[in-house]
């Protein structure tokens, strides 16, 4: 039987509960706004880069400031990753109908997200220049990406308490209002943008980078106090909510989120290493006389953003598998359960595909909004040496795309598996295959052949890496997948069993 208070709102309730009535109407639903959210957010950091690129210091800017993102993924992403824990627990308790459990996680998701927010703030402020150094970020932009990365560390907070709070209310069959405090501080960020860097005229020697830094912080700052605000709102519809009289963290439910949470963020931790790996090997990739440095990091950072895009699309839909298996498996419901993994990868692949292509078609404009061949001028630089470096870098953008935007709805199908399994309790399973499928499949390879054998030693095979770690993960959660459904049928019936009541004779 329907939810009465869905029943009265229709699928655009507050609270979607998402064990009853048409599956793949309620995950369309559901997604939506989760797609919106990461299009918007990865928008807005890329109007960080378009202002600094358009109006500010050129492809130096851009190349100091897109050059941070493995080793930001890398760096938030075992923190990040532990909200998945608090979505897990949060969505189970959803489905079991107990709401003093998910009030008590979502307390305890909050207090770990202020504590671990403020601890990578401290400690990646003080560490931001040696670990670009680390990864062999071109001299040319040390400076400029120290400033950004500093920025960045020091919004962490805000930034966790957002991704945990929009976890725990996606939990709980609200994907919308994590939209709308989105919506409303990316606005604001992409204003302040313009503000700092054209109308106070910050737009030289480093100013530009330190203006969008400085506007990040601002409107992720204000993003966390919105996030609170709503999970702190509540009514007779609302089923847990936050409150900082007699917060605290509760022991059974902080273990259980740490549980779920941390192979979530080892997982994203060991799949970024790969990344940075990479990024380091085309920091300092050229072909003397032919392809420089600089160029080769313009061409690849720009199709990295366009590739973002193909991404949100990809992972909106495992983040939404996460929240509803969990809450069919908490609600003992078998047939949704499956549904939840076949309707994700059908719709990640045939999305997955189209975008991919798109972009491969439309790769010179795409690519010239992060790069405008004005942004090659400089002192010393030719018109027509602009135009051959801005020709050299479209290229290297296209055969990215080519390779990885093509493919990338296999990463889909990768990601969405492996929110199925934690969705259903298993979440030790995706850390270990992802750390051997993806991040020591790719550290081998450009350690042994692309380092060692010059056939290998170009930024295509580089690139490869990418899709063919996708093929083998999948290849190896399939592999598992089979029997974790069974053994979570099992234990369904197990639990109906027990409630069952025992007849008795007259």
């Amino acid at each position: 039987m329907a939810n009465p208070s869905e029943k009265k709102n229709g699928f655009w309730s507050r609270e979607i509960d998402l064990t009853t009535g048409n599956l793949f109407k309620k995950m369309i639903v559901f997604t939506i706004p989760i797609l919106l959210l990461s299009l918007f957010q990865l928008l807005y950091s890329s109007m960080d880069q378009y202002v600094v690129s358009n109006f500010g210091g050129g492809h130096n800017s851009f190349d100091a400031i897109s050059s941070n993102s493995s080793l930001i993924n890398l760096l938030i992403g075992l923190f990040v990753g532990v909200s998945v824990g608090a979505n897990v627990v949060v969505a189970k308790a959803k489905g079991q109908n107990n709401p003093e459990k998910a009030h008590k996680a979502i307390e305890s998701a909050m207090i770990l997200s202020v504590i671990f927010g403020i601890a990578m703030a401290f400690i990646g402020y003080f560490l931001a220049p040696t670990l670009l150094e680390w990864m062999q970020t071109p001299k040319q932009y040390i400076a400029y990406s120290t400033i950004y990365l500093q920025w960045y560390f020091i919004g962490l907070p805000f930034l966790m308490v957002f991704n945990f709070g929009a976890s725990c209310l996606r939990a709980m069959g609200d994907s919308k209002r994590p939209l709308y405090a989105l919506l409303a501080c990316g606005i604001l960020n992409v204003a302040l943008n313009f503000l700092f860097v054209i109308g106070f005229h910050m737009n030289s020697n480093g100013d530009d980078v330190s203006a969008v830094g400085m506007t990040t912080v601002i409107s992720q700052a204000v993003e966390a106090i919105l996030i609170v605000l709503f999970l702190m709102k509540h009514d007779k519809s609302t089923f847990a909510y936050f409150t900082f009289k007699g917060a605290k963290l509760y022991k059974d439910e902080t273990k259980e989120i740490l549980i779920n949470g941390i192979p979530a963020g080892l997982q994203s931790f060991v799949f970024s290493v790969s990344n940075v790996f990479i990024q380091s090997s085309v920091n300092s990739f050229s072909i003397p006389g032919v392809l420089s440095e600089d160029v080769a990091v313009s061409g690849n950072s720009a199709s990295i953003q366009i590739e973002g895009y193909i991404y949100i699309v990809m992972n909106s839909f495992s983040t939404a598998v996460v929240a509803i298996v969990a809450q069919n498996y908490g609600a003992g419901n078998k047939e949704n359960i499956k549904k939840a993994l076949w309707m994700s990868l059908a719709c990640s692949g045939v999305l997955g595909l189209s975008l991919g292509g798109i972009c491969v078609l439309l790769y010179q404009p795409l690519l010239s909004i992060f790069i405008p061949e004005s942004s090659f001028l400089s002192e010393g630089v030719s018109v027509e040496e602009a135009h051959a470096m801005y020709e050299q870098a479209l290229e290297v953008g296209r055969e990215r795309l080519l390779l990885v935007g093509l493919t990338y709805f296999l990463d889909g199908w990768m990601d969405n598996t492996s929110a199925f399994c934690r969705g259903l309790g298993h979440p030790n399973t995706p850390t270990v295959i992802t750390f051997l499928a993806v991040t020591v499949f790719r550290i081998v390879f450009i350690l042994t052949l692309w380092n060692n054998v010059e056939f290998f030693h170009t930024l295509p095979w580089l690139w490869s890496t990418w899709p063919i770690s996708w093929v083998l993960a999948i290849s190896c959660y399939y592999m598992f997948v089979p029997s974790y459904i069974k053994k979570a049928f099992k234990e369904i019936d197990l639990r109906k069993t027990k409630l069952e009541p025992v007849e008795t004779k007259a």
